[in-house]
């Protein structure tokens, strides 16, 4: 399970109105590696999603599941 996800906003290139937010979840267990690894993933993840333009993004630790209250 990811320790950190890189977690970003997407827009249509065509339409910048039109925006999402998206998280890639990354292999590792530090924010400084995180954000060393941030541009390359998110070139990636562009490179694969060329009608995309990424207007903001950040790398941060998922929420804790606290589970299910029966």
């Amino acid at each position: 399970m990811a320790a950190f996800f890189l977690y970003f906003t997407a827009c249509l290139a065509g339409a910048p109105e039109s925006c999402e937010m998206r998280r890639l979840p990354l292999d590792v267990d530090e924010a400084r590696i995180c954000l060393r690894l941030a541009q390359p993933q998110l070139a990636r993840w562009i490179g694969s999603h060329p009608e995309y333009r990424i207007t903001e993004w950040r790398c941060g630790a998922p929420p804790r599941d606290r589970g299910r209250r029966v």
